[in-house]
């Protein structure tokens, strides 16, 4: 790991010879195979880049420090690329897709106009790698159909290197700009260490106001305008866990302000009945986990017994009226003619009515359940979605726990059984993207995404804590060597040290946040909560079992 960087009147100069043995060895030299990328960098920001020919690294350090202009640089990265190889302007969607961001770099030369971007600056700036054809015809004055129709592309390789300046410091070889966690490094201390991280991330970005972060873009160093009621109020379900676990007054005022804000804000009533409002649309998933938010703070005695009693018998009102005879929900109440998302707000307005349930034990609640339960498991089971699963499963585990009905663990197993082929793990499958929820063939499903990964393993903890409570041991087995590989997927995505924040200037924002893909490092919060309320629901289980590390 790099460390922290000293200041500029500690830090002492790596000699040439360090900063090239440091990459490869005492007494080491290296052959270029083409022009390497420099960037002098200090906390994250960019003092000077550009590109060198030479023959061999060391030379072209030596030329690089000559042309002067880094002194207070504390960090060089550096990208030795190799590979070169020319693509057709009918090809560029496949050669630059997005898995191919941060692993390979992009050449347009068209007359002497030259445009090279490395790995390292595509995750650097978050741009896609086809974007910089857009901005190279922009330089140019060129409409986007001259360049593809007239420029030579070519895409190549790089071995990408962070050298610490200081001398004595480590360095790093680096994948996609980041290290790649090795499958045999996943254990209770990786767990942990990924758990206080997330934490850490959500206490730190709840404003004194009690408003959440939505969205930070950390290339850019901002925060985005844009906003989701129901991110927002999982956002105030995941601090009241959080509170709970960790008991500290500074945990229970953060969910508690939080929660204030989020139904100051967004609260209201049409008709006597509550709801959740923003961009004038009002929906069920929203007033579920508002509703829900309220009903744990409730029962962790994070509020008071009649805490936000308007509120929360408005939302229960809405909720019960969104629900239909024949067990399904109308999900808008505003605007009213809307029905859609049908994958997502009836799960989570059960898992809501599966939480209250287990409170009143009302015989006429879990009538409605059992109604819902037989109407979506059909319509499911007819045009199956893994979205769906995950809150079904969650709401399914706990009715079964009280209500004892076979059929509702039937299909939670059926249905995570089922979600597990979405998991990719190992083959020809970019090391760092093991273990994350994807299916490349079915558009439809959606794509990958740090969020869609954490609430999989939210229902998919549940299914395992259920295989274990029926004696379903080869189940039980399958399901946490699935979450396992989730947490090292998890794990992968996080901002954990100076290595991967090697170009952030602004650490504090991001340090335990979760990008959302490998390639893409805008953080959002529902990437953050849906990943820790799943590990959270085994890191402390004794029952949950980890592989015996190999002995070397």
């Amino acid at each position: 790991m790099i460390t922290p960087p000293k200041a500029a009147s500690e830090t002492t100069k790596a000699t040439l010879e360090e900063v090239v043995s440091t990459v490869f060895g005492k007494g080491a030299d290296v052959v270029l195979a083409g022009p390497v990328w420099f960037a002098w960098r200090d906390g994250g920001r960019l003092l000077r880049a550009g590109w060198l020919k030479a023959p061999t690294l060391a030379e072209a350090i030596t030329r690089a420090r000559e042309s002067g202009g880094s002194d207070d640089a504390t960090v060089l990265e550096l990208c030795l690329t190799e590979d070169y190889r020319p693509v057709p302007a009918s090809a560029l969607e496949q050669a630059f897709s997005n898995a191919a961001r941060g692993r390979v770099g992009i050449e347009i030369q068209l007359g002497t106009a030259l445009h090279r971007i490395p790995p390292t600056l595509t995750i650097a700036s978050n741009r896609k790698l086809l974007r910089e054809v857009e901005v190279f015809a922009t330089t140019l004055g060129l409409s986007l159909e001259e360049v593809r129709a007239k420029a030579r592309f070519a895409r190549f390789g790089a071995r990408q290197f962070l050298v610490d300046l200081r001398s004595g410091a480590d360095s790093a070889e680096l994948y996609r700009g980041n290290q790649v966690i090795a499958p045999d490094a996943v254990g209770p201390d990786l767990l942990q260490g990924v758990i206080d991280g997330m934490i850490g991330w959500m206490l730190s970005n709840v404003r004194a106001s009690g408003r959440m972060t939505y969205k930070y873009w950390p290339s850019r160093g901002a925060y985005s305008s844009a906003d989701n009621t129901i991110r927002q109020f999982m956002a105030s379900v995941a601090l009241g866990r959080i509170a709970q676990r960790l008991g500290t007054p500074a945990a229970r005022d953060a969910f508690q302000r939080n929660l204030q804000y989020n139904l100051k804000s967004y609260y209201t009533e049409v008709d006597g009945l509550g709801g959740i409002l923003l961009d004038g649309k009002i929906k069920l998933g929203a007033n579920a986990l508002a509703a829900l938010a309220i009903l744990e703070g409730r029962q962790c005695r994070l509020l008071q017994p009649d805490s936000y009693k308007r509120e929360f018998d408005g939302l229960c009102r809405s909720i019960d009226h969104l629900w239909q005879p024949d067990g399904s929900w109308r999900t808008f109440l505003l605007p009213g003619d809307r029905n859609d998302n049908q994958n997502f707000y009836p799960g989570e307005a059960l898992l809501f009515w599966a939480t209250l349930y287990r409170r009143t034990r009302d015989p006429g609640l879990a009538a409605k359940c059992l109604k819902s339960f037989e109407y979506y498991s059909a319509w499911h089971l007819a045009q199956p979605n893994p979205a769906f699963v995950p809150w079904h499963s969650q709401a399914y585990v706990m009715l079964y726990e009280d209500i004892g009905e076979p059929a509702l663990a039937d299909f939670v197993f059926s249905r995570n059984d089922w979600l597990l082929e979405m998991q990719q793990w190992g083959g020809t499958l970019d090391p760092d993207l093991w273990g994350r929820f994807f299916h490349p063939k079915r558009s439809d499903f959606g794509p990958p995404h740090a969020s869609s990964t954490g609430v999989y393993m939210e229902g998919l903890a549940d299914a395992w804590r259920l295989a274990v409570r029926l004696g379903d041991v080869l189940r039980a087995d399958r399901y946490a060597k699935t979450l396992r590989r989730g947490l090292r997927s998890v794990a992968q995505l996080q901002f954990r040290n100076e290595n991967d924040m090697y170009y952030i200037s602004r650490p504090e924002r991001v340090r335990g946040g979760l990008r959302t893909e490998v390639y893409n490092n805008e953080i959002r919060v529902d990437n953050v909560q849906h990943c820790l309320m799943a590990l959270l629901k085994f890191d402390t289980d004794p029952l949950f079992p980890w592989p015996v590390p190999a002995v070397h």
